[in-house]
C-alpha cells in the first residue's frame, strides 16, 4: 500500500497542490484556446459539451511526448492520447490482427468465456493506479483501452490530470466501452476491473460492461507456463513467449510515486515512460491473446515463431483442455508431450494424467497399457498398482488379479515407508484396508 509518507504529501497539502495545479492548467488552456463567443462567455467551460452531445476534440499537451486531445463530455474535458496500428503490426511473432483470424471455438478453451466471445468487439484494458491495494482510496490515473476498428488496432489512453477530472475521464471511458461486448485483461478480474467499477460507483455512474464476458489472460498463462518460467508477469511472458524485451521501461512499483511527483510539480516529463509502459501492455494483451488462441486452435502445428510446442507446453495445454471438458484434445496433447519429451514435468506426472484421461474416456486398453508399463519399470510409484487393481476388480472381475496387485502395492508402500516417504504410513493403512476388503469380497464370491 502507498502510505501518506511514501507519497511525500499529506491530504491537506495535496488538496492545495491540486487546486494550484488546476488553476494554472485552466489558465494555460484559456491562453492557448481561441476566445469564446459572447454566447459562451457565461455558460461555463467552453470545452464542456451538453449531455448527449457528440464529443469534441481540442488539441492539448502535458509535455513533449504526451501530446493528445481534450475530449468534451457532459462532466467536463478528459485528456486522451491515441495511437493507431495497422493489423499487420507485430509485437512478437504475430500481427495484432491475429485474434481476428482464429475460430470462435478457441476462446472458451483459452479462458472461461462463452462461445459468443468476439475479439472484434473486445476492449483490451489496462490501468496504472495510485497504489496496489485497491479500495476506495486508490485511483486509476491512466486507463488504456485497446480495440479493433476497421483495419486498425486503436489504443486510447485516458490520463487523470488531477483528481477533480475523474468523472469526465470515466464518462469518456464509458463512451469508448459502450460498443464493446467483452473484456480482455491481465489480472483484470482481480485488480483493474474491480477498481474501475469502484471508481464508477463512487462517481455515481453505472459501471460499463457489467456482467459481460471477461477473458483474463493471467489465469491461462499460469496454467500454461508457470511450471517452466521463473515468473508469470506480463513482462515475463513478453520475454519468454513473445520474444520481446522492453528497453528503458519503468518498473511498475515506481509508477504511483511518479504520478504523485507530477501532482506536486506539474512536470509530466517523467510520465512519458509510464504512458509508454501502459501502451505496450495493451499491445502485448492483443499479441498474447493471439498466441494462446493459436495454441488452442492447432496444438500440434508450428507455433507463431515457427517452432513446435515443447512437451512441457503440450502437457499444460492438455491440462487446460481437460479442465475445459475437452477430453479428446487433452489426450492428443498428452500423447504429443510423451513423444516430444518433457523437462519441467516429471514423466510420472505425465503418465498419471494421461492414464486417468484414458480412464475417463473409457479407453481402458490404453490406460491399462500405461499402468502395466509403469509397474514393469520397477519404481516406487503406488498409483499404477491401485488403478490396475481397480480395473480388474470392477471391469474384468478378476478378483485374484486385483488381490495380487494390491499385495504388490502393499510391498511398494512398505519399501517407501522404510525410506521415510511422506505419507507412507497413511498409504500403508489405506492399502491394507483395500486388501482386507478385496479378500472378503473374493471369499464371498467363491462361497
Amino acid at each position: 500500500m502507498i502510505t501518506r509518507e511514501e507519497c511525500g504529501v499529506n491530504v491537506r497539502e495535496r488538496l492545495r497542490l491540486l487546486k494550484a495545479a488546476g488553476a494554472a492548467r485552466a489558465a494555460a488552456e484559456r491562453a492557448a484556446s481561441p476566445a469564446a463567443p459572447a454566447s459562451q462567455a457565461n455558460s461555463g467551460d467552453p470545452t464542456r459539451a451538453p449531455a448527449g452531445a457528440p464529443s469534441a476534440l481540442q488539441p492539448a499537451s502535458l509535455c513533449p511526448g504526451l501530446e493528445g486531445h481534450l475530449v468534451a463530455t457532459e462532466a467536463g474535458p478528459a485528456f486522451r492520447l491515441e495511437r493507431r496500428y495497422p493489423l499487420d503490426f507485430r509485437r512478437g511473432p504475430l500481427p495484432l490482427g491475429w485474434p481476428l483470424q482464429l475460430p470462435a471455438t478457441v476462446w472458451p478453451l483459452v479462458g472461461r468465456v462463452p462461445p459468443a466471445f468476439d475479439p472484434r468487439r473486445a476492449a483490451f484494458v489496462d490501468t496504472e493506479t495510485t497504489g496496489l491495494a485497491g479500495g476506495t482510496g486508490t485511483y486509476a490515473f491512466l486507463v488504456g483501452v485497446g480495440f479493433y476498428q476497421g483495419d486498425e488496432f486503436v489504443v486510447r489512453q485516458y490520463f487523470l490530470r488531477d483528481f477533480p477530472e475523474e468523472e469526465a475521464m470515466l464518462a469518456a471511458i464509458a463512451a469508448d466501452l459502450a460498443p464493446c461486448t467483452c473484456l480482455v485483461s491481465f489480472n483484470g478480474k482481480s485488480f483493474d476491473w474491480p477498481l474501475l467499477e469502484t471508481r464508477f460507483r463512487l462517481a455515481r455512474r453505472r459501471p460499463p460492461l457489467g456482467g459481460l464476458p471477461h477473458l483474463d489472460l493471467l489465469h491461462p498463462a499460469r496454467r500454461l507456463w508457470s511450471a517452466r518460467l521463473d515468473g508469470c508477469t506480463l513482462q515475463d511472458l513478453e520475454r519468454a513467449i513473445l520474444g520481446v524485451v522492453r528497453t528503458g521501461d519503468v518498473p511498475g512499483s515506481r509508477i504511483p510515486a511518479l504520478y504523485f511527483d507530477y501532482l506536486r510539480s506539474g512536470d509530466a516529463s517523467a510520465l512519458v515512460q509510464v504512458v509508454e509502459h501502459n501502451r505496450l501492455d495493451i499491445l502485448s494483451l492483443a499479441s498474447l491473446a493471439g498466441w494462446m488462441g493459436q495454441m488452442a486452435a492447432d496444438p500440434l502445428g508450428p507455433t507463431p515463431d515457427g517452432e513446435l510446442l515443447c512437451g512441457d507446453d503440450l502437457y499444460h495445454l492438455g491440462r487446460l483442455f481437460e479442465a475445459r471438458g475437452q477430453l479428446a484434445e487433452a489426450l492428443t496433447c498428452y500423447e504429443a508431450a510423451r513423444q516430444r519429451g518433457i523437462a519441467a514435468v516429471s514423466e510420472t506426472a505425465l503418465l498419471r494424467r494421461l492414464s486417468f484421461a484414458y480412464k475417463r474416456a473409457r479407453a481402458h486398453p490404453q490406460a491399462v497399457a500405461i499402468w502395466e508399463q509403469m509397474i514393469a519399470s520397477g519404481g516406487l510409484t503406488l498409483f499404477p498398482y491401485i488403478e490396475l487393481a481397480k480395473y480388474h476388480e470392477h471391469v474384468t472381475r478378476r478378483y485374484d488379479l486385483a488381490e495380487s496387485l494390491t499385495v504388490r502395492a502393499l510391498e511398494v508402500v512398505d519399501r517407501r515407508r522404510s525410506l521415510g516417504g511422506a505419507g507412507a504410513q497413511r498409504e500403508y493403512q489405506e492399502v491394507q484396508h483395500r486388501l482386507r476388503r478385496l479378500r472378503r469380497k473374493r471369499t464371498g464370491h467363491s462361497s
